[in-house]
């Protein structure tokens, strides 16, 4: 029986994705989603955050690694403006978060039905639970977790072991939602924590390198129906 949730942030609350792609469009004269899948998945969070979450903000290291992946030569200036633009959608995400149409009345329902909402996000976590009390005029999370607070990266199975420990749960009272196989599924599933992965844009194969979430769902309704199945 589900008891706790794990609520992950951007692209599942917020459209940080379109938001980023915008701000990266036409920097490397390439299209701006193409440019947040390349750096954002292939690079931040699949090499940065599991290799190296050291140079997690060393933006010549990973420039470096994004003109040899899009087959270009080193560009500082072109690095330079695309950490600006970065460091720039951190701000809005914060000062205009952009919530999707569903995320609110989705966590009404979950918290209205008795169940325990975390937010579990990496960064300005509680800067994020705060623009979310503050749009809704409601606190929907008893535990506000994160890299500051939990102190591991999300990518790590490690985070997922703390939170419990945190929260106070037992890994299969607890389901961990999010948008990304990588950070909010596969490491929670180390631990034997239940995942619902919200695929949103349908995604492929081409994200999914054999990670099996326990559940799946397009959007935050459909992922509503199957957490009260469950729960």
């Amino acid at each position: 029986m589900i008891k706790n949730i794990l609520v992950d942030y951007d692209d599942t609350i917020n459209d940080t994705r379109s938001i980023l792609a915008s701000k990266f469009e036409g920097i490397f004269e390439v299209d701006g989603m193409e440019i947040y899948d390349k750096f954002m998945r292939d690079i931040h969070m699949n090499i940065i955050h599991r290799k190296y979450p050291e140079r997690h903000d060393d933006w010549e290291f990973q420039g470096r690694l994004l003109c040899e992946y899009l087959g270009l030569p080193y560009d500082q200036k072109k690095i330079d403006l695309l950490s600006k633009k970065f460091n720039e959608t951190q701000r809005e995400i914060i000062e205009s978060p952009k919530f999707f149409s569903d995320a609110i009345d989705f966590l009404d329902r979950l918290s209205e039905e008795g169940f325990i909402l975390s937010l579990s996000s990496g960064h300005q976590s509680k800067e994020k639970a705060e623009i979310i009390k503050r749009v809704s005029g409601k606190q929907y999370f008893k535990y506000i977790l994160g890299s500051e607070v939990v102190g591991y990266h999300k990518i790590q199975s490690e985070y997922y072991k703390e939170s419990l420990k945190i929260i106070g749960a037992h890994p299969e009272e607890t389901l961990s939602i999010g948008d990304n196989l990588e950070i909010d599924i596969y490491p929670a599933i180390e631990v034997g924590i239940r995942t619902l992965w919200l695929n949103r844009w349908r995604e492929n194969e081409h994200f999914n390198p054999g990670i099996r979430p326990d559940y799946e769902a397009t959007d935050l309704n459909a992922a509503l129906d199957i957490i009260r199945k469950i729960g």
